[in-house]
């Protein structure tokens, strides 16, 4: 039985106005949510061009070979840091001119698989027996406007795993401060009025993240002994949501979003920290220094309730941010528009903190968050939004003398 996709209608508009563009060929990447039997497609996003790039196509030789496949998953890789739980990659478009629509199905096929194991090197949660292994590849020809809609298995059983990551699939999540049944639908208490009820409105919950406490010194039983030649400890609170497209949620489906969003956001913030510090080197002073992690903003997308969200390090403005989503999402945002819950961190010197550890830390807020999914998941589904996770995470890497 064959996959059927929904595609929003901000999609098809956005896809319109790069038919307008009259390029020889436009790659990019198609964001939403799957189901079992069905994709959503909520978003979709054209790889930023590169300078060389841009200069081939002004001098009327562009041709499908000049696709940068390295270029289009650091592309995917950058989008992904800013995709909250629930939402994905589902696969990658390419619009071409009529002349270049004949080796379009195999320049797809090999981007989607290169975007596809670059997102696992940066996945830390494993792909349970519900997930679709499935991608999906969109050919749109500029002249025609015809459509060729083709998916891959992208399945691939080496996905890693992390202690810390299992720590975050195995922990107990209290929805409304209630235990519940993973099989159990979310909100019971509405099958009755939703059946009633010609329009369906997205229902707010809050999902509170509980992870077994880590064990201190004091308790182990044996002494641990590991030379090393630096560790980094990781601490604080981060604030979570997470999206969900049923109109018949289940609650395995709400703890899948939340679960996958903490990993996401904290595996993102470590990435840019660690590229920042290799970039321009740790900052000069004492060994034993704090430093924030970048801070989390969520983000309105134009013509729709969706939120994603961007990270801002100490230096940078929200003219920073207002750039680089442009960049990579190729859609505009209003300085007004966007929504820190988390407040930016104020360090103290190590020498200062008596009883704590070296550490990053990531204070926040409370966040109110009213959002809903987009135009046809409003009609579909749930928003699970303002999920505060307040989690202590201790994370310590190692270097082997």
């Amino acid at each position: 039985m064959g996959r059927s996709y929904y595609v929003d209608d901000g999609v098809e508009k956005y896809f319109s106005k790069l038919i307008q563009q009259q390029k020889a060929y436009v790659t990019g990447l198609l964001i939403g949510q799957y189901s079992s039997q069905r994709d959503y497609a909520v978003l979709a996003a054209q790889t930023p061009q590169k300078e060389d790039q841009s200069e081939e196509t002004k001098s009327g030789f562009s041709k499908l070979e000049g696709i940068d496949d390295e270029w289009v998953s650091m592309h995917a890789s950058q989008l992904g840091h800013m995709l909250p739980g629930g939402l994905m990659v589902l696969g990658v478009f390419l619009m071409t001119s009529p002349d270049l629509s004949k080796d379009s199905q195999n320049v797809l096929r090999k981007l989607v698989f290169t975007v596809e194991k670059s997102s696992m090197k940066n996945r830390l949660w494993n792909f349970d027996d519900d997930d679709v292994s499935e991608r999906v590849t969109l050919h749109i020809c500029s002249a025609t406007k015809k459509i060729t809609c083709r998916t891959y298995d992208i399945n691939d059983p080496k996905l890693g795993l992390v202690k810390w990551a299992k720590e975050i699939e195995d922990s107990l999540v209290l929805f409304n401060g209630q235990v519940k049944d993973k099989s159990a639908d979310l909100f019971e208490e509405q099958k009755k009025s939703s059946r009633s009820s010609s329009h369906y409105s997205p229902q707010i919950i809050t999902a509170n993240v509980l992870t077994a406490a880590p064990l201190i010194d004091s308790t182990r039983s044996t002494a641990l002994v590991q030379p090393c030649k630096s560790s980094l400890t990781i601490q604080g609170v981060v604030k979570c949501c997470g999206y969900i497209h049923s109109n018949r949620p289940k609650v395995k489906d709400a703890l899948q979003a939340v679960k996958r969003d903490i990993l996401n956001t904290i595996q993102a913030r470590c990435e840019m920290l660690f590229e920042d510090m290799m970039l321009n080197g740790p900052s000069k002073g004492t060994e034993n220094e704090v430093c924030p992690l970048p801070q989390r903003v969520f983000v309105p997308i134009n013509g729709s309730s969706l939120k994603l969200c961007d990270y801002l390090f100490g230096d940078e403005t929200s003219s920073d941010l207002q750039s680089h989503f442009l960049e990579i999402m190729d859609q505009e945002v209003e300085q007004n528009e966007l929504e820190f819950p988390e407040k930016k961190c104020s360090c103290t010197q190590p020498e200062e903190r008596e009883s704590e550890p070296v550490s990053y830390n990531l204070e926040s807020k409370p966040v109110d968050q009213a959002n809903s999914s987009s135009k046809f998941l409003l009609n579909k589904g749930l928003l699970i939004s303002t999920v505060v996770a307040s989690i202590a995470v201790i994370i310590s890497f190692y270097y082997i003398i």
